[in-house]
């Protein structure tokens, strides 16, 4: 069995072998991304790399100035130390106050609730169809329904999934050439 003194000295070990060079190394990939990113270049996966390594920066991060603690407690008593840290936190503070407040959440997923919850004589013109091909649509899937019942009320009655209904309303996909 390992004792107390083992684990520390291994987490030591582990520290000094890894925390330096993978900060390093996450902090040149952070920030080629999050340049990427800022001009727009690319998005999608750079986007995800930025935010999962990014994770990773900030647990190695911690780790790098646990490891150097008594440097890191020494430069937190340093006046440029203070400064920046006061600097960059009044940054932080203004990005959050004058950030212009924007609907949160995917515009597309409130366009099909709203769909969802519309009769359906009033989404059949939105959707391309006509009222009665979309009764007729759900009528052939066992969904009996009224021009003026809501896919979402007709989810719940049937016991199905809404994603189910709107596919279901949807005009059949035409053939092109």
């Amino acid at each position: 069995m390992i004792g107390h003194e083992g684990i520390m000295s291994r987490f030591e070990a582990a520290l000094r072998r890894w925390a330096t060079p993978g900060t390093a190394v996450l902090s040149v990939v952070v920030g080629i991304t999050g340049v990427i990113l800022f001009f727009h270049l690319a998005k999608g996966p750079v986007e995800a790399i930025h935010e999962w390594l990014g994770l990773g920066f900030a647990v190695l991060a911690i780790l790098h100035a646990i490891r150097h603690r008594g440097s890191f407690i020494q430069m937190l008593r340093q006046r440029p130390m203070r400064l920046l840290t006061g600097a960059t936190t009044l940054g932080v503070a203004a990005f959050l106050v004058m950030a212009p407040s924007k609907p949160s959440g995917n515009p597309m997923v409130g366009l099909a609730r709203a769909a969802e919850q519309a009769p359906i004589s009033h989404l059949a013109p939105v959707l391309g169809s006509r009222t009665e091909d979309i009764l007729a649509r759900l009528r052939q899937a066992g969904v009996n329904a009224r021009p003026e019942d809501s896919l979402a009320a007709l989810a719940a009655s049937h016991h199905t999934d809404s994603v189910r209904l709107i596919a279901l309303a949807l005009p059949p996909a035409k053939i092109r050439n």
